[in-house]
């Protein structure tokens, strides 16, 4: 379903060592339904957006 996006939180971190890269980090989202229901979380997995985010 759709979902207002109330927060998104995370971080990540690039790194390169002897040529090799790595990243680490998350992102946690709040996400309220149209039924004012709200969830959130850790991501595990894509986030893809239904219209335009602003």
């Amino acid at each position: 379903g759709r979902f207002e996006i109330l927060s998104l939180s995370g971080s990540f971190l690039h790194a390169e060592i002897g040529g090799a890269s790595s990243r680490t980090g998350g992102l946690s989202v709040c996400l309220s339904g149209a039924d004012g229901r709200i969830v959130g979380g850790g991501v595990g997995g894509p986030l893809i957006a239904a219209s335009p985010v602003q």
